[in-house]
């Protein structure tokens, strides 16, 4: 574990120290701290707000909101996905609907919503739901069409079907795809999220807090709100994800064992 925490540090924090010192030098450059603060400043301001709690309830009002839209965006998601996938009805039902809202912005149903259902937690769960849940069902139909027809034939000669076809066989097959489009529905419903907030929440939220302090030309609140939304990322990517992937595609032999920066 150690090993590969070293290995990722040495691949990958150079990056970051060379943003580091470009914004360094761009900040003393520009001699506005109100605009465009130094690293102190907002690492400063980042410590105050963590300290005081303002910043960890901003991330866990957006974290509460994230997860929920994610619970039902994937289990619509790989329940409508399995049924295009396995059933032609289905398919030719769903799959119209999904092309014509596939193109659409999570954020241009928000006027709309608040109209329904006002500000609030209502609303930013169904604009984000909206964001993830299209990319997981297009993952998951194309996860179950492509399962090798070898393996299904194979399983079929051995009297393996129904329930015990699909979670020994299908699922498995499909679970590539699936964790695919989790993660990029999980991208959107971040982007869709935060957005939404930041003009339809009525109290706490990463985006509210963001967008709020634009009236206070608090720029250091603004990115250390920005940062967070890039660390609470990326715990998720390395510390959920790649462990979920280690523990089953991985595992089974489906997906090679490749991690940036060797993590």
């Amino acid at each position: 574990m150690w090993e590969k925490t070293w290995q990722w540090c040495a691949a990958n924090l150079p990056s970051f120290i060379v943003i580091f010192a470009l914004w360094e030098i761009v900040s003393r450059i520009w001699g506005d701290p109100v605009l465009f603060p130094t690293l102190e400043v907002i690492a400063s301001r980042g410590w105050e707000l963590t300290k005081s709690g303002i910043l960890l309830k901003h991330t866990f009002a957006t974290a509460y909101r994230i997860l929920g839209s994610m619970v039902l965006a994937i289990s619509l998601g790989v329940l409508i996905g399995f049924a295009m996938g396995r059933y032609r009805i289905w398919e030719r039902f769903w799959l119209p609907i999904v092309a014509v809202l596939l193109p659409i912005p999570a954020l241009a149903w928000t006027p709309v919503v608040v109209l329904w259902f006002g500000l609030g937690d209502v609303t930013m769960i169904f604009i984000t739901t909206f964001g993830a849940v299209l990319p997981i069902i297009s993952n998951t139909w194309t996860g179950a069409k492509s399962v090798n027809p070898a393996w299904i034939r194979a399983a079929n000669s051995m009297n393996c079907g129904g329930h015990r076809l699909f979670f020994r066989i299908i699922f498995p097959g499909s679970l590539p795809f699936i964790l695919s489009g989790v993660r990029v529905g999980l991208a959107r419903a971040w982007r869709a999220g935060v957005a939404a907030e930041m003009v339809a929440a009525s109290d706490w939220g990463l985006g509210y807090a963001i967008f709020a302090s634009r009236e206070f030309l608090d720029i250091s609140f603004m990115l250390c709100g920005i940062a967070m939304i890039g660390l609470v990322g990326f715990v998720m990517e390395k510390f959920i994800f790649q462990n979920i992937e280690t523990m089953t595609v991985i595992k089974w032999g489906m997906m090679e064992d490749v991690q940036v920066g060797g993590g």
